[in-house]
């Protein structure tokens, strides 16, 4: 499965850019944050730049937030995308640990059967796994340091998958890599693939074997690879 990350074309984040990729068979990647109203969106940055001047998202209101043109646009609710995608595979990004006490829940009223709930902090996963047991949480690895936590968080927090930069290579060698990779679904942890700056259609097909989804910045030349690599088998 192809995740599309931040969605399909430009405004990222966007409805607009959710709609394609949901039209065109992706899954959605989307981060968390809270409004000052309590409202979830999807925005990457805990601050938005409109006309050189930063604002923070937790200290607006979402119709604040709409009236900032022409970012306004580009900001969709959580709750919005969970109604319009019903039958969508999701992965929400949780950046903001006040979220956390109403996604499980808005997931669980919208009845959103393949949602993956991911993030990089461990107190945040905890935190969602204390609110519902049943959510696929995934950790995602943005340093070294947090592959040890890899078998804690699999045997007290059951976690689903691990998201993984391909962009490790650089950093352990393309074997090590490897063995890494093989190490954690010996613990039956799924596998998701993300890129920082790495090149995702040079390394995809070196890993694919390895791999249960992919999180992409460039889904559509993604999906064409992988089935150019499944006819030549």
């Amino acid at each position: 499965m192809i995740i599309a990350h931040r969605g399909l074309g430009e405004p990222e984040n966007s409805m607009l850019s959710f709609k394609r990729a949901v039209k065109r068979g992706f899954g959605i990647e989307f981060d968390v944050w809270k409004t000052a109203d309590g409202e979830l969106v999807s925005l990457h940055d805990p601050e938005i730049i409109v006309d050189g001047e930063k604002h923070s998202v937790k200290e607006l209101t979402f119709k604040e937030l709409k009236a900032l043109a022409p970012l306004g646009v580009r900001i969709a609710k959580v709750e919005e995308l969970f109604r319009k995608f019903p039958n969508a595979l999701f992965n929400a990004d949780v950046k903001d640990a006040e979220a956390v006490e109403d996604l499980p829940e808005l997931i669980r009223n919208y009845e959103v059967e393949k949602a993956i709930v991911s993030t990089t902090e461990v107190e945040i996963l905890k935190a969602l796994r204390a609110r519902d047991k049943g959510l696929k949480l995934a950790f995602s690895i943005i340093e070294r340091s947090s592959v040890p936590k890899v078998p804690f968080l699999k045997r007290s927090l059951e976690i689903f998958a691990l998201h993984v930069p391909i962009d490790g290579i650089s950093y352990v060698g393309f074997a090590n890599f490897r063995t890494l990779l093989k190490w954690v679904r010996g613990m039956g942890i799924k596998i998701g693939f993300w890129s920082y700056e790495a090149d995702e259609l040079r390394y995809l097909p070196l890993l694919i074997d390895l791999g249960d989804y992919f999180i992409s910045n460039n889904p559509v030349e993604v999906r064409t690879l992988l089935a150019r690599l499944k006819k030549s088998f």
